[in-house]
């Protein structure tokens, strides 16, 4: 008997620079950061067995290192879940 694995995920978005702006949901973020949420959304959906917990996004944001808050809060939010199991 095979059990199938299902994995709990977290999308993680970032663009460091300006790009134009897009409505997403009545919030203004950048075309790119659209785009890439956009791909990660239809890669999920022929991964039935990835749900996604939440989502973070660092619009504007370096990625010359880690002091970036959505970052912060996704490993934040990482650590109480496994804390919690």
């Amino acid at each position: 008997m095979t059990k199938n694995k299902t994995y709990r995920a977290a999308v993680y978005l970032r663009l460091s620079r300006e790009d134009g702006d897009v409505a997403d949901g009545g919030k203004q973020v950048s075309n790119s950061i659209a785009n890439q949420k956009e791909l990660v959304m239809d890669y999920l959906k022929s991964h039935p067995e990835i749900t996604v917990v939440s989502t973070y996004t660092d619009d504007g944001f370096s990625g010359v290192n880690f002091e970036r808050p959505e970052f912060q809060r996704m490993l934040s939010d990482i650590r109480a879940t496994v804390e919690q199991q």
